[in-house]
């Protein structure tokens, strides 16, 4: 009888037992989204500008493979990146990196995750690099 009742108990808690691992994954971050532009660095001059979240804004549309820029900024910035318009682009990705071509500019992705994008132009002295956040 005591065996039983072991068996029992045993299968009770592994029946009860769940994995909830699949409820708290993160989705792979992703491009399709918009993102703001909040600092630009990089160029000849030194460039090391930052702009308020929503200022300048990157919409990515995967279909089409469109980019919608909004440009908001009114600072003496240097360089703001892109401005208003819509851009076409492609993502290119090798064994080595994943690069973003917009309109025959490629942009390096440095990182991409849920909440930050940064794109290089990848120019040793006069290229910038764009961080953006969600």
């Amino acid at each position: 009888m005591k065996t039983i009742f072991n068996i029992l108990t045993l299968m009770l808690l592994i029946l009860s037992c769940n994995s909830d691992d699949d409820a708290q994954q993160n989705p792979a971050p992703t491009l399709n989204a918009t993102w703001s532009l909040v600092n630009v660095t990089g160029g000849l001059a030194g460039v090391n500008d930052d702009f308020e979240s929503g200022t300048i804004t990157w919409h990515f549309n995967n279909e089409p493979s469109e980019i919608t820029v909004t440009n908001n900024d009114t600072s003496n910035a240097i360089h703001s990146g892109y401005p208003s318009g819509i851009y076409s682009y492609e993502v290119v990705t090798t064994s080595n990196d994943t690069t973003v071509v917009i309109e025959n500019t490629d942009l390096r992705v440095i990182s991409l995750t849920t909440n930050q994008l940064i794109l290089d132009e990848g120019m040793v002295s006069d290229g910038f690099q764009y961080t953006f956040s969600k």
